[in-house]
């Protein structure tokens, strides 16, 4: 039972991991930076895996490129052609992904939940 509790934190951890990045995508969206060398915010891409021991686990990892050229005149970081780097964010994929995320927090709270009704079940019958 103990590893069940075990794995459901993980899987909440790795939800909010998840959540996190795709909630920082979002809200880097429309930042920019110089074009060469990019100095912008860099999109990023949530990777989940599994440890040695079986339990989830979400690293990010930047995209590649992670940016775009945008067109800019008027920004102080616009090159003499009027480009800029902008994040290659996906707006879209990124609400798609934090709405994922909230769903695999949810049932990772279930099972939490229901874990310590039976814990608690099982110690009441042996009390």
């Amino acid at each position: 039972m103990i590893q069940g509790f075990q794995s459901a934190i993980a899987g909440l951890a790795a939800a909010g991991k998840r959540a996190d990045i795709a909630a920082n995508n979002i809200a880097n969206a429309r930042t920019t930076g110089t074009l060469d060398p990019y100095s912008g915010y860099t999109a990023q891409q949530a990777v989940q895996g599994t440890t040695a021991a079986g339990t989830p686990r979400v690293q990010a990892r930047p995209l590649a490129p992670g940016h775009v050229a945008a067109y800019e005149p008027d920004s102080p970081d616009a090159d003499a052609d009027g480009l800029v780097g902008a994040p290659d964010v996906d707006i879209a994929a990124n609400i798609v992904e934090l709405i994922q995320a909230e769903h695999a927090y949810k049932a990772n709270a279930v099972t939490l939940r229901t874990l310590d009704e039976l814990s608690k079940a099982l110690y009441d019958d042996k009390a």
